[in-house]
């Protein structure tokens, strides 16, 4: 027996010193990238569009008639000259009236059904690479519709994707959380998503690494329909990642930057909401990515993904207070490890939270933060939900509609 509890006390001191490893460098990829993100405001450069490029942004929109409102009246106020907007719509709720009630008779907005969703494709894609053959810009932006703009955001982009030669540029926007369930959960996958995939080197010719956040994308429409657009990725969930590694690696040059001040996303509103939507990316888009199809490696990265939620989110909050209880109500002192190591690990997490809440601006809750443990049992459902679905072939549904991993 004396044995069985010191093989268990060296086991827990390996998992909670794991995390505590984990975390720090965690927290000092973070700061890392952070500090070699370019950042991208509402001032100018100094330099002015002569010859301005046409520019055509592509909305698809999807019953988000109680959304729309704020991105169109923002897209109606840019101040960029030569501008198209193509909306893609494929609604049967009022979405279209919303929009023509915004947009009125200005001629730079222009609604069109989305056709026939064909087969194999997921639909965000198959309704953007219809409006790529719609689009006569010389550059494709696609946004989602539930971000909106300063008025200046398209003049800003289009200059630092010339004065930076780039191919392919993506924002990081402010992300705004106003319910309970958003401030919970919303920054551990956002926080998760920056520390997986450093932006900082995305924008490195010489790294492998990239990435594209979807909700706005502006790419060369030349470079676009050379790499065959959407159609060679017309699969994946996961889109913007796919486009951006597409791109990459057909040795066209990626940027992303730090734009939070001129746009601003709210992604999910209700917990359903919150719940399907990371259903939907967090476990198929991951093995998407990675192109793993072999039910034996899903079934093991799902085991080991809901081990470091548990191990870097639960454990050390957990701990502390069942140490506190044996303390307090058993009138037991806990070994002062079982109690010093998971505090310095919750002490190091919370910090580090806040610290890319902070810098990123992913809402602003002080006790977003402190929610890690309760805010991770949630992230743990979510990505078993996705995981189990996928896996067993059911797919998950985003918008009605059901997606799976083809064999």
């Amino acid at each position: 027996m004396y044995n069985g509890e010191k093989m268990l006390d060296l086991l827990f001191y390996l998992l909670i010193t794991f995390s505590l490893i984990g975390w720090i460098g965690y927290f000092i990829i973070i700061i890392n990238n952070h500090r070699k993100m370019p950042h991208l405001t509402t001032k100018s450069p100094g330099t002015t569009l002569e010859n301005a490029p046409s520019v055509s942004i592509i909305i698809p929109t999807r019953n988000e008639s109680k959304r729309i409102s704020h991105c169109i009246e923002t897209l109606k106020a840019q101040t960029y000259p030569k501008l198209e907007t193509i909306i893609i719509d494929d609604s049967n709720d009022n979405t279209i009236d919303a929009i023509k009630n915004i947009v009125g008779n200005d001629k730079r907005f222009q609604i069109v059904k989305q056709k026939k969703l064909q087969p194999g494709w997921v639909g965000k894609p198959f309704a953007l690479q219809q409006g790529s053959k719609i689009a006569k810009g010389d550059w494709l932006i696609f946004i989602d519709a539930d971000t909106y703009y300063h008025p200046v955001l398209v003049e800003r982009v289009v200059e630092y994707a010339l004065k930076n030669k780039l191919d392919m540029l993506s924002l990081a926007p402010q992300h705004v959380c106003k319910s309970f369930w958003e401030k919970m959960i919303q920054p551990i996958f956002l926080g998760a998503i920056l520390g997986l995939s450093p932006l900082a080197k995305v924008n490195d010719p010489n790294s492998k690494i990239s990435f594209a956040s979807g909700p706005f994308i502006m790419i060369n429409h030349s470079i676009f329909d050379s790499v065959g657009g959407y159609r060679t990725i017309k699969g994946f969930i996961a889109d913007d990642i796919e486009i951006a590694k597409l791109v990459k690696t057909s040795g066209f040059k990626l940027g992303i930057v730090n734009a939070q001040s001129l746009m601003s996303l709210r992604m999910y509103e209700k917990f359903s909401d919150i719940w399907e939507g990371w259903s939907k990316n967090s476990f198929l888009g991951f093995v998407q990515k990675r192109e793993v199809k072999s039910k034996l490696m899903q079934i093991l990265i799902f085991f080991a993904v809901l081990f470091l939620i548990f191990d870097f989110l639960i454990l050390p909050f957990a701990t502390i207070i069942g140490a506190l209880f044996t303390l307090l109500v058993l009138r037991s002192l806990p070994s002062l490890y079982f109690l010093l190591l998971p505090l310095a690990t919750w002490v190091i997490s919370v910090v580090a939270l806040m610290y890319v809440q902070k810098v990123y601006h992913i809402d602003r809750a002080w006790y977003s933060p402190l929610t890690l443990a309760f805010g991770g049992i949630i992230a743990m459902g979510i990505f078993a939900n996705s995981a189990l679905k996928t896996i067993s072939g059911k797919g998950v549904i985003w918008k009605g509609r059901v997606y799976a991993i083809e064999q």
